[in-house]
């Protein structure tokens, strides 16, 4: 009987083992496989030069992100954005200002480093909205316009506890648009609305 409960006891064991082994890799895959939503920040600076003798510094771009899984390890990616900057005219040094409402979707392929880490990098298009205000007697008090560009993303997700997500990342954006004036005489400007984005995120996993 001894034997008998001894051989018993160590086949419960061996079985409780072989479930406990066999739920790891399960538990990894699917860590590929999560939705997140967060908030992101980073400093935003125009990519092309005439833009930066206008504002010569950078500014805060704030993000509303969220992405989710369609295939094994390829997910859609959707965000909304926001950016505004102060500056001055080239010649008589006027005040301008500018925002930008950037809507982006795309499709972000994910590697999954470790289960706390994955590495990522977005690309898609972008339909931006700009707003220009100036005080220049030779340029409309404000002009607008919007229209598809596009943007690539790449970053690190970090995992430090479950539900959290911490997000580094960088960015890059492109759209070409023309700023009309009605003034006589004044063709308005061409100008890149786009440029780099580098921050960080804070969101949750589920």
């Amino acid at each position: 009987m001894l034997r008998i409960g001894m051989i018993s006891l160590l086949a419960l064991c061996t079985l409780a083992t072989q479930g406990f082994c066999q739920e790891e890799p399960t538990k990894a895959k699917n860590d590929n496989f999560l939705t997140l939503l967060e908030v992101k920040a980073g400093y935003f600076f125009f990519s092309d030069a005439k833009m930066r003798k206008i504002y010569n510094q950078g500014g805060l771009d704030v993000q509303l992100c969220v992405s989710s899984p369609v295939w094994k390890w390829l997910q859609i990616y959707g965000s909304i954005e926001f950016f505004k900057k102060e500056g001055r005219t080239l010649n008589a040094h006027e005040k301008v200002n500018i925002w930008e409402i950037p809507l982006s979707v795309g499709l972000k392929p994910v590697a999954r480093i470790a289960s706390w880490l994955h590495y990522y990098a977005t690309l898609g298009p972008r339909y931006f909205f700009v707003h220009a205000y100036t005080s220049s007697p030779y340029l409309n008090k404000r002009m607008s316009d919007n229209g598809l560009g596009g943007f690539i993303n790449t970053g690190f997700n970090f995992f430090p506890y479950r539900g959290l997500l911490i997000d580094i990342f960088g960015e890059y954006s492109y759209k070409r648009m023309h700023f009309h004036s009605s003034q006589t005489n004044v063709s308005g400007t061409r100008a890149q609305v786009g440029g780099f984005t580098f921050g960080g995120g804070l969101g949750y996993a589920f």
